[in-house]
């Protein structure tokens, strides 16, 4: 009875949170007046990085400029928190990718250019005592270990790259001898001439292991040959999500994006592509895969949504995706949307509190992007972002980079919480991000200064590769945020072509069917409490089950 009562917590449709930013950190360059928060000026994010949250609120991102000179990892939580981890002096283009971190305080990253071979690898440390760090070089003959999720289980996943071959999707695990066992779940075919893949894009992982992502079955012509799947470690059959039209006639996606898609533990699976429109041009496109069919979540021009800006999405298990995207007065704002309603996180030139007071999400020059790196939403429906800060009436003084949990709060409803969670009715969690780097030229936004190609979650700076699909062209890096690595030698983003002013091929990004619609929500069931999840429901019902099942035995008693 137990356990069909616990099939019953399959998401809902999600309700849409409202959000209240709270501070975490501010960086900021050295020299400069407004200082910093949380950490010393000087340690910079990087122009690419991610912003994952686990499920109690931990929340690390890279830093990839120190006054030291070298990388680092800063981590916190509830608004507190410090640089943990400094990379040692392993050469000079020895450099950390980006982070993953779990409820556990485990936080993962994949070193990459050390000067010895063997001191490349995944790092892995916890933060109650971070010095002893385990290197693990997974799987044998790895060079490169991009992408990379840590999840609430322990595992890793990546995209592997095996120096002058091709690469591979693989979770890693650590068995009970305390060794680490790495699963390969698809390939390119160079590494396995039985793969059906010439190319496979940065993948996504959820807690159960799987991992979702996009390849390349053939070469581009007029049409795009790739499929959208979902690899399971345990062996079974992957499932196959999306394809683009040149596969399937009916299908709304023309070319997936370069960004990788986003996987919550239902089996939901979030992503960006090109659609075309009746005229032939590209028309940028957010589908969510409900498990059953594919629902567009935003689309340029519309509602309030004049363009999709290309860094990956994010969803979590009540079906929430998060996203950035201009509005219709061409503003950049992070959003968040289960399909049906849309709604603002945050909106360039907001009046936001921070450390020094009052300020507004703004930069310096109008065309520099006000937002950093991907947004990430957690299990909770709490957002990670990152944003340029200036004080609310002077956009010339810089106040550095701001790193925030946007909080979400629930109304109540019918007595209950209205937490999709079944919490309290203050939420969630962040998932992975993205830096400014995956712009995709057919949506001619700039991208983010010193942006990465492909920002890939866990994917470093310049010493990784970027996910460039093949024959992409690289991307020319605009002026650096104050509180940002300067675009100094980074590799180009290969997986964004610069908008030439004609309608270009569509970069990795690629867009969905223009024109197609989201389909209506499900039924409301007349029990006014359809913004709820299941969830919220199991802790009374399996009480319920408690008290009968007690009371059957008393009266057999």
């Amino acid at each position: 009875m137990a356990l069909s009562v616990l099939t019953l917590a399959a998401p809902a449709w999600a309700q849409v949170p409202e959000y209240t930013l709270e501070l975490q950190a501010r960086t900021n360059l050295q020299g400069n007046a407004s200082g910093a928060y949380n950490v010393a000026p000087g340690n910079l994010l990087a122009g690419s990085y991610q912003l994952p949250l686990s499920a109690d609120g931990q929340l690390a991102f890279r830093l990839s400029i120190t006054p030291e000179g070298r990388s680092g990892v800063w981590w916190g939580q509830d608004g507190v928190g410090s640089r943990i981890y400094v990379l040692p002096d392993l050469g000079d283009d020895a450099r950390t990718g980006d982070p993953g971190v779990n409820s556990r305080g485990d936080i993962a990253f994949a070193v990459t250019g050390a000067s010895a071979a063997a001191q490349n690898g995944i790092y892995l440390l916890n933060v109650a005592a971070p010095d002893p760090v385990r290197i693990i070089r997974v799987p044998v003959g790895a060079s490169d270990w991009s992408s990379l999720w840590l999840n609430e289980a322990g595992q890793m996943g990546f995209r592997a790259t095996f120096a002058g071959v091709g690469r591979a999707y693989a979770v890693v695990s650590e068995a009970p001898d305390g060794n680490f066992q790495a699963t390969l779940l698809a390939s390119e075919r160079a590494v396995d001439g039985a793969s059906p893949y010439e190319f496979l894009y940065s993948p996504t992982m959820n807690d159960l292991g799987q991992m979702a992502g996009v390849g390349d079955l053939a070469p581009a012509s007029s049409e795009y040959f790739q499929e959208l799947r979902i690899f399971n470690a345990d062996g079974t059959p992957s499932r196959l999500i999306a394809q683009t039209r040149g596969r399937e006639a009916s299908s709304p996606v023309y070319r997936f994006a370069s960004v990788q898609p986003a996987l919550n533990n239902h089996g939901q699976v979030a992503f960006l592509g090109t659609a075309r429109s009746a005229q032939g041009s590209n028309v940028t496109t957010l589908w969510r895969w409900d498990g059953s069919e594919l629902r567009t979540v935003a689309q340029d021009g519309q509602g309030d949504i004049r363009q999709l800006e290309f860094f990956p999405p994010d969803i979590n298990d009540s079906g929430l995706v998060v996203f950035r995207a201009f509005d219709a007065a061409n503003m950049r704002a992070v959003w968040v949307s289960d399909g049906q309603e849309t709604r603002r996180v945050a909106t360039e030139h907001d009046i936001v509190s921070s450390d020094l007071g009052p300020a507004r999400i703004d930069q310096e020059t109008p065309s520099n992007p006000v937002f950093g790196g991907s947004a990430s939403i957690n299990a909770r429906g709490d957002v990670t972002l990152a944003a340029g800060l200036a004080p609310p009436d002077n956009d010339q003084e810089e106040w550095g980079t701001a790193v925030f949990i946007a909080r979400a709060s629930f109304p109540q409803v019918d007595g209950g919480t209205g937490d999709p969670d079944g919490g309290t009715g203050t939420d969630p969690d962040a998932g992975t991000g993205e830096s400014d780097a995956g712009t995709d030229p057919d949506a001619g936004t700039e991208q983010d200064a010193g942006t990465e190609p492909d920002a890939g979650t866990g994917e470093s700076d310049a010493g990784m590769e970027p996910d460039a699909g093949p024959g992409e062209e690289p991307d020319a890096g605009e002026e650096p945020d104050a509180g940002e690595e300067p675009d100094a030698g980074e590799e180009p983003d290969a997986g964004t072509e610069p908008d030439a002013g004609t309608e270009p091929e569509p970069d990795a990004g690629s867009r969905q069917d223009a024109g197609t619609s989201p389909p209506p929500p499900p039924p409301d069931s007349g029990c006014g409490c359809q913004s709820s999840s299941p969830t919220a429901l199991l802790p009374w019902m399996l009480a319920g089950l408690m008290r009968l099942v007690v009371g059957r035995r008393r009266k057999d008693a």
